[in-house]
């Protein structure tokens, strides 16, 4: 499901890993297919001795299930992961998480949130992804967060600091006014209290 949001939250950037980090899972298609082919071919030829022709058909049974085992651990198990995880900016945190099932999502309030820098390898660098490290926590206990293989990192980087200084003015405008509330209160209980003592005078 798509990410909940609370009352006057709005989601500012949607996405997903860059599709570099499917590249393992390519790689694992193409080596698993080139295999089995080779082997399916070599087992299965009418030249192989009597004793392989034999049981040829337990070597198939074999090299299939290996094989799928593999496309399914190798390839699809990271494909399916790569297509359900997004990574959501909104106006009051940063989330990464799965649209359907687990694991726990990765929540991490912008009040939290005390620095942010990009990090990147130089094969990131050259299909244009990056890591985002974030150093968030409250009370003198800070832990780190790494966003790994951003798309545009910088764009990332730079809509993040924006959206931070927004929530940090709205944050000081909404304890003025809460702090100009109390003066208010107080001023008015002190009047209050004055015109009473008057008027038992």
């Amino acid at each position: 499901m798509l990410l909940r949001l609370v009352e006057g939250e709005q989601v500012i950037l949607r996405t997903r890993a860059h599709h570099r980090a499917l590249i393992p899972a390519a790689v694992n298609l193409l080596v698993t297919i080139a295999l089995m082919s080779f082997l399916l071919g070599y087992l299965t030829r009418d030249t192989q001795p009597e004793f392989v022709q034999q049981y040829s058909h337990i070597a198939v049974f074999l090299v299939w299930a290996a094989g799928l085992l593999s496309l399914g651990l190798g390839t699809l198990k990271p494909l399916i992961g790569w297509l359900n995880r997004f990574t959501f900016l909104t106006t009051d945190r940063l989330v990464e998480k799965n649209l359907v099932g687990a694991p726990q999502p990765t929540v991490i309030p912008l009040a939290l949130l005390s620095q942010h820098q990009i990090k990147r390898t130089n094969m990131q660098e050259m299909a244009g992804a990056g890591d985002l490290v974030l150093i968030h926590g409250a009370y003198g206990q800070h832990q780190r967060t790494r966003l790994r293989d951003l798309p545009d990192p910088e764009g990332f980087n730079t809509l993040l600091a924006q959206e931070l200084g927004e929530y940090r003015r709205r944050a000081q405008a909404r304890a003025a006014a809460a702090q100009q509330a109390q003066f208010s209160a107080a001023a008015r209980g002190d009047v209050h209290g004055a015109s009473f003592g008057a008027g038992r005078v």
